[in-house]
């Protein structure tokens, strides 16, 4: 009886003490500049449409010029866990401006978060996460542009 009532007490501890994995442990950001503060708050599908919902904050002390956002009609891309690339039919949006196909470009005031929100359609049905997205992101006063920032392991929603 003591045997089974240390067993069941070990596998309880092992579950409850084991730390799960989180959005935060899996996923890893670059953004290339220690003032540049990217947050995942979700990943989430709708039918065929991935939505990709960031917080992006300068925690630096003085204001960003230009921070700029490409869609498709740039190099923004997707890589999803079973191979595919995405890289049409992707939309940005940041801030309250809508979303779009060609870009944004708004002054990223220091210390204030601004959503940041990117579409990807006909994402497959079968892909569970991204392993790699490439945001075309440009901010000329921090020396950011094409292929700086990578989020990786971005699990989906579904």
């Amino acid at each position: 009886m003591k045997q089974k009532t240390l067993l069941l007490l070990f596998a309880m501890i092992t579950v409850f003490a084991v730390p799960q994995k989180s959005l935060a442990q899996t996923t890893k950001i670059i953004t290339g500049h220690p003032d540049f503060k990217l947050e995942i708050v979700r990943c989430a599908a709708s039918g065929t449409n991935v939505v990709l919902d960031m917080i992006v904050t300068n925690t630096g002390y003085e204001d960003v010029r230009q921070f700029k956002v490409h869609g498709s009609n740039y190099a923004t891309k997707f890589y999803d866990n079973l191979g595919n690339i995405y890289e049409d039919n992707i939309e940005v949006k940041i801030a309250n401006k809508e979303f779009t196909h060609d870009a944004h470009e708004i002054r990223l005031v220091a210390g204030l978060p601004t959503r940041f929100s990117i579409i990807v359609k006909n994402v497959s049905s079968r892909a569970t996460s991204f392993a790699l997205v490439e945001p075309d992101i440009w901010v000329p006063d921090w020396g950011i542009n094409l292929e700086t920032v990578k989020i990786r392991n971005i699990p989906i929603t579904r």
